[in-house]
Formats: C-alpha cells, structure tokens, sequence
C-alpha cells in the first residue's frame, strides 16, 4: 500500500503535458528513484533484495517499463505520438506490454476485426454475423490475437483494477492507481504479484517452498518461480523395461528410452540377436512353425507371441466347395469331396465353376462361351469369356483429319500406343481441298 501524505516527502515540480523537456532533470531523476523504490518496495521486503539493481530479466524489464514512463519517452506505436501521463492508454497483457493510446487501439481492433470478419465470409461462405462474432484482432506489437469481446472500452490502470486512473498525483506512475498490483503470477503457481501497479511483465514469484529436484531424490527450500532444479547426480529412476535405471544426469521430463544392450530372442523364440533394449521385442521373417495342440501340425503364422490356438483343422470340417459339413473328423484326415457342383467364382468374376467339388483351385480359363467385338468393332465373334481380353482383327484403320488437330492425334496416338497398339503416322496433302492432313493407321 501507498504511504500516506504525511510521510511523503514535498513533492517535486510536476512535468506538464505539453513540455516534455522542461522542469529540472535533478527533480526528475529523483522522482524516477523515488517511484521504484516504492513500487519495488515489497518485493525486496519479501525476497530479500536491497536495492532495485537486482539482476532477475523479469525485474530489468520492469525497470525499462518504469524509466520510459515516468521519464515521458513512451510513444504510442500507431501513431508514433509522445504518451502524455493524462492520456488514457491500454497496454497489451499477453506477451509484449505495449502501451498504446487508448482511441489508437480502439480504431486498430475494430478495423482489424472487420477486416478479418470480411475476409471470412468472402473464404469461408459464412454469414456475415457469425464471421463478425468469431473474428479476431492483433496487437500491433507482438501480433498476439485477441477475440473481439477484448476490444478496450475504458481506461484502465496496468493491473486492470481502477477505471480512469488518477494522473494528478506526482508520487504515483502514471497510468498507475498505486496499489499492489496482486495479478496470478505466471505458471498458476498460486501467489500473486506483490508490485505495485506497473507496467510490463510481474516478476517471478519471490515465494520459498520446499521442493525436490527432477529426479525427487534432493529436497531444497526455493524460490517458486526457481523451483525447478537438477541436483547434477544421476537419475538412477527405472526406466520402461524394468530392468534397467536412467544413467543420465538429474534432468526434466522423461527418461529417454533404455540403450542397454544384450541378446534377445524374437517373439517366436528361434532367432536371437543383440539389440538396445528398448527394441528387444522383434518378429523374425520366418513362420512360427510351432507344434499346435493337435501334435500334428505346425502353426503357418508369422512370428508371433503367446500362444499358437487350435488347428484350424479340428472341429468343424467343410468338403472344397464348403456345401457340405464334417463334424468329428480327425485334423490329419483327408477331406471327403461332396460330389455336387464347385459352383465357386472363376477368375473372370462373371461365371462360376461348374466341375463336381474337387481340391485345389478351379480351373482357371472361363469356358463360357460370349459373343465379343474386337478392338476397331468391325468383327464380332463367339469365344471363351476370358476378363479383359479384347481380340484383335486384320483390319488396318485410317482417320484423317486436319493439319490444325495434330496435336490432339499425337495425344491419342499415344494413348493408343499406351493401350498395346502400334500406331503409324503418314502426312499427305490432299488434291480436292488443298489442306494438309496426318493419317494415322492403327494395326
């Protein structure tokens, strides 16, 4: 909390609005002293600093934040205008905290946004409203993107808690209400900031709690925003295989797979080969090849864990065409043929099999007989139905055309040639009507 005015030394000649480089610098310098030593008062109650020269980043930031501030070097990064201490202003709070008028960011984020809700509707093909709901603004600064409910309405001091912040009072920052600033510090570490109301960035939390090192083997008492430390031994935690610990030093996040070498077997147990531990679990390329429960064959699956299951051959058994069902055969029993019709798909996927049931594959050429036409269509002819076969006549076939569509012809010629046809072109001219052609023969 601030002092109260009894306590307050005289206050020194106030800087006016419209004279940025009058007043005395003795005055000025002294009242910049002044300002952070108050607003840095409690934390280095708290952590036990002396002075405002602390070397933390955070408390340097901070520091240059005051310095543009009370000494009237902040400028407005839109319209490159001096920020007098009256002005109202709005600074960005995500990453960069910016100071900038208050009428400039206000003017930016709506322009911004319409912009963005216009391009939407034109990319995306949504309405209008919805485009203007969901449409999003930039700082001009850092290019952090806030929704448009965030577009500043008032004038608020840093720490968001007064409206309209008082700029008459020469022993408080400007833009400022004076009070501990109590904004969540960063990484929800539960404490908040113990300045008083400022610009820029809080700084880290000056809290002590005992905690432990990465791998919880060392417990020390710190600061919490420094609380994550190595102890510099080794982790020594189990890694994932169990068997082996963490040879690295005392670190953050997990361990890295276990490199511990050694032999190991595949899952089918009939190779072995060493490996890094963390890649012992293999297939080897060969089958299983182990004894099924029936102790007469061999599992055919690949290489493979637990255990092999039943013979796919006990229980029960179905003749080669599948129409007919055996129960209680042995698995080493030959399967009986049924007598009636394969009646399987052929390869020609239009017909079926019509051989009595038979072992084996079916036979594999289609013994239908279909009426097809040949390639060019000029002869038609009764053969077997054989998929994608196209016959082939004697028939030589010529097209002519125009000069001007020797283009399109060659992309067909290729097509054709493609397709398993040989092509020949021959130019010509030809006498009645006096224009060039390309023939082209298909044989």
């Amino acid at each position: 909390m601030m002092a109260s005015s009894k306590h307050r030394p005289p206050p020194p000649q106030q800087l006016s609005d419209s004279d940025s480089d009058g007043g005395s610098s003795t005055s000025t310098l002294l009242r910049h002293s002044d300002l952070s030593e108050s607003i840095f008062k409690s934390y280095f109650n708290f952590s036990g600093h002396s002075s405002t020269n602390a070397t933390s980043a955070d408390l340097s930031k901070i520091q240059s934040f005051l310095t543009s501030s009370s000494s009237g070097a902040l400028s407005c990064l839109i319209c490159l205008e001096r920020i007098k201490p009256s002005d109202p202003t709005w600074s960005c709070t995500s990453l960069c905290f910016a100071v900038f008028h208050l009428f400039c960011i206000q003017s930016w984020s709506r322009q911004a946004s319409d912009l963005a809700a216009a391009r939407a509707v034109t990319r995306l093909s949504i309405s209008p409203d919805q485009a203007s709901d969901t449409s999003l603004w930039n700082c001009p600064k850092c290019r952090v993107e806030y929704p448009k409910t965030l577009i500043p309405k008032t004038y608020l001091c840093f720490c968001g808690k007064l409206e309209n912040p008082p700029s008459d009072d020469p022993w408080v920052l400007p833009h400022s209400c004076g009070d501990v600033c109590g904004r969540s510090l960063k990484n929800n570490c539960g404490h908040h900031c113990l300045l008083l109301c400022h610009p820029g960035p809080c700084p880290s939390c000056p809290q002590l709690v005992k905690v432990r090192c990465f791998c919880g083997s060392h417990q020390d008492v710190r600061r919490c925003g420094f609380k994550e430390f190595s102890c510099e031994a080794p982790c020594s935690k189990l890694l994932d295989c169990g068997v082996h610990k963490c040879v690295e030093i005392c670190h953050l996040g997990a361990c890295p797979p276990c490199r511990a070498r050694g032999v190991y077997r595949c899952q089918c147990g009939k190779v072995k080969e060493e490996r890094e531990c963390c890649d012992r679990v293999f297939r080897c390329d060969d089958p299983c090849e182990k004894k099924l429960s029936c102790g007469k064959h061999v599992c055919e699956r690949g290489c493979h864990s637990g255990e092999c299951g039943e013979c796919p051959l006990q229980g029960k058994r179905t003749c080669p065409c599948g129409k007919r069902v055996y129960e209680g055969m042995p698995c080493d029993a030959p399967m009986q043929v049924c007598g009636a019709t394969c009646d399987k798909m052929l390869s020609c996927g239009y017909h079926r099999c019509h051989e009595r049931c038979h072992r084996g594959q079916c036979i594999q050429t289609c013994r239908i007989v279909v009426k097809k036409c040949c390639r060019c269509g000029s002869l038609k002819k009764d053969i077997w139905h054989v998929r994608g076969s196209v016959r082939r006549c004697a028939t030589v076939v010529g097209i002519l055309v125009n000069a001007a569509a020797v283009m399109e012809i060659a992309l067909r010629a290729q097509r054709y040639v493609v397709r398993g046809f040989a092509v020949g072109t021959i130019n010509a001219n030809l006498h009645a009507i006096e224009v060039p052609v390309l023939l082209v023969l298909l044989w």
